[in-house]
């Protein structure tokens, strides 16, 4: 088996250094990349917690109109049987 010249490793070995630079540098900017997918992660878990959070809020308040309403509607009866009472009423 022939031995391979040293000009033949040398070309292969800055072949690799060249490989291993380049994997270096993407590596890099791989792990920029993660970094930022992370932090973007992290700011839409708080947002998706403050929505639910504003969710909830608007539910209740929902709730508390509708029963509002209900009340409104009672007091609006009551106060038109009030208005007819005094209208029926004769003070003579």
């Amino acid at each position: 088996m022939p031995k391979p010249d040293i000009h033949q490793l040398e070309e292969r070995v800055l072949a690799l250094m060249g490989e291993f630079r380049r994997l270096k540098e993407e590596n890099q900017g791989l792990s920029t990349e993660v970094d930022r997918l992370n932090s973007e992660k992290e700011t839409l878990v708080n947002e998706k917690s403050i929505h639910q959070d504003d969710q909830g809020r608007l539910s209740q308040l929902e709730k508390l109109n509708k029963k509002n309403e209900k009340d409104k509607k009672v007091m609006r009866t009551k106060i038109l049987a009030l208005i007819k009472n005094l209208e029926k009423f004769d003070p003579a």
